[in-house]
């Protein structure tokens, strides 16, 4: 097989795998989950399944970044409006609140991963995106009255490890 056949293999694979990863997180939430339930859900062995994917939260990471991505696409549109700066954090909070209730799953697990000790590259990259989406939004206000709003929308126990 040549190189390029591979590689689109390999994202072919993937991309089955985090659609059936998908599915079952929304069924069944983050603890429903497992690599057994997602063989059999996408129709591969166990061991294929660890070929792409070194755990379930690899790929609950690569999901999250996938949807913060759409967020903070929606977000950046919302910072370039010409509304004004409240009305600007009501449109992210609505979104925020949005994502929180559609994709509870991913949004827990983003307040969660902050805690989490990991040197994936997912964890690296959705760290990443959460500190890009909070420097984006400075644009409205400093980050600690960012922090304030957010720990009074989401709770601070739960979410103070994203500004950690």
């Amino acid at each position: 097989m040549t190189g390029e056949k591979k590689a689109s293999a390999t994202r072919y694979h993937r991309k089955t795998l985090l659609a059936a990863a998908d599915r079952l997180l929304t069924e069944y939430g983050y603890d429903g989950m497992n690599m057994n339930l997602l063989s059999k859900e996408a129709g591969y062995s166990k061991a294929t399944v660890y070929v792409y994917f070194e755990s379930k939260d690899e790929i609950v990471r690569e999901l999250c970044i996938e949807r913060l991505g759409l967020a903070r696409s929606e977000i950046a549109l919302v910072l370039k409006s010409d509304l004004d700066k409240e009305s600007k954090f009501a449109e992210i909070k609505r979104l925020l609140d949005e994502f929180a209730e559609g994709d509870r799953t991913y949004f827990d697990f983003i307040c969660a991963s902050g805690d989490a000790a990991s040197d994936s590259d997912n964890a690296a990259r959705l760290s990443a995106l959460v500190s890009d989406i909070l420097d984006d939004m400075t644009v409205l206000a400093p980050v600690d009255e960012l922090k304030a709003r957010w720990y009074s929308y989401y709770g601070r126990i739960k979410t103070q490890s994203l500004f950690e």
